[in-house]
């Protein structure tokens, strides 16, 4: 298998088989698409997520909070608890485990997180650190919503802009390379879009207007695979815009010059929603409201196959990366 995600027929020929005793307090467990579970636990809802990040060295704490985070907001809900497995190579210092710790301190901070537990140990056989997240949400009864909800007719709304996350981490790792042959002006933007990766103000903000049927956030596999799991999810096709889709200067700049795939780069930091095309412009102005820019880029199809994308002069079927762009552009910095 090639690095990222497990790909769906694999999840469901060797995962999803195997998951243990069957209990009636689990209302969604491990399926396609969908971003956490959720249990049940006495009249209230706990919503669970966990992430590990692999992919950056510099933000690796930062990071750690914000995607586990933005996994229990695809829910509307606001995380509130936060555990962690932090692994490091041999050789780690105490300053570098420190430098780890106060990212997570700054970014559960800026959450109104708890970090409730973890484990932190020195891993033979790495050479370079990986934490595994861990977050837990709390809600009411039927006061979420799924990624699986997405009707026919639907518009799909995208906020900011594509592959955030991939082009922080681009721009953050390959800082140096970057900067000589793009300039310094492109790292800076590219960087600054980190301060975007948070999803939780507009999942919180967006559930809150009722019109949602479905949201999802687009990580690994980028734009592309989010909106394939998110189709997984709701058995639905859809039809997108590619002139609709919102590219940051920095993001399109940065992917031309390392011949990535932008559609195919981790895009943590947008997220997708699904809405009642009557109701689509209440959604859009509740998002605005909060200092978030929303496009809509498509449409919910009833037809499961059918997975466009639409150019201004042709169309194609929309592609399931095999894996992230990332890990490709990763090796472009060490070769």
């Amino acid at each position: 298998m090639l690095p990222g995600k497990v790909p769906p027929q694999i999840l469901q020929s060797h995962v999803f088989k195997y998951l243990g005793k069957s209990n009636p307090a689990l209302i969604l467990g491990p399926a396609l698409g969908q971003d956490a579970s959720l249990i049940r636990f006495g009249n209230r809802v706990l919503v669970a997520s966990t992430d590990p990040i692999t992919g950056s060295i510099e933000d690796i704490g930062w990071l750690a909070v914000h995607i586990n985070a933005n996994d229990i907001a695809t829910f509307g809900v606001a995380p509130t608890w936060f555990l962690n497995s932090i692994m490091l190579p041999v050789g780690t210092t105490p300053e570098d485990l420190g430098h780890i710790m106060l990212q997570m301190h700054e970014a559960a901070t800026s959450l109104d997180i708890t970090v409730a537990g973890g484990h932190t140990e020195i891993t033979e056989d790495i050479d370079k650190p990986i934490v595994a997240g861990f977050m837990l949400g709390e809600t009411g009864e039927d006061e979420y919503v799924t990624s699986s909800g997405a009707t026919p007719g639907d518009f799909i709304v995208m906020t900011k802009s594509v592959a955030i996350e991939g082009t922080a981490i681009l721009a953050s790792e390959g800082r140096a390379y970057l900067s000589s042959n793009l300039g310094i002006d492109i790292v800076e933007q590219a960087l600054a879009l980190r301060d975007n990766i948070s999803v939780v103000k507009e999942g919180v903000t967006a559930f809150k207007t009722g019109h949602l049927s479905a949201m999802h956030d687009p990580t690994e596999g980028g734009l592309s695979n989010g909106l394939h799991e998110l189709c997984d999810a709701s058995e639905v096709g859809c039809r997108i815009q590619y002139q609709n889709l919102p590219i940051h200067h920095s993001t399109e700049t940065i992917c031309n010059f390392l011949k990535v795939n932008h559609l195919n780069l981790i895009s943590s930091g947008c997220m997708l929603m699904t809405c009642d095309s009557q109701k689509v412009d209440e959604l859009l102005k509740s998002l605005k409201s909060v200092n978030v820019e929303a496009s809509i880029i498509g449409e919910i199809r009833d037809n499961e196959s059918e997975r466009i994308i639409e150019f201004p002069d042709s169309e194609s079927n929309l592609e399931r990366p095999e894996t992230d762009a990332l890990w490709g552009a990763l090796k472009k910095f060490t070769s």
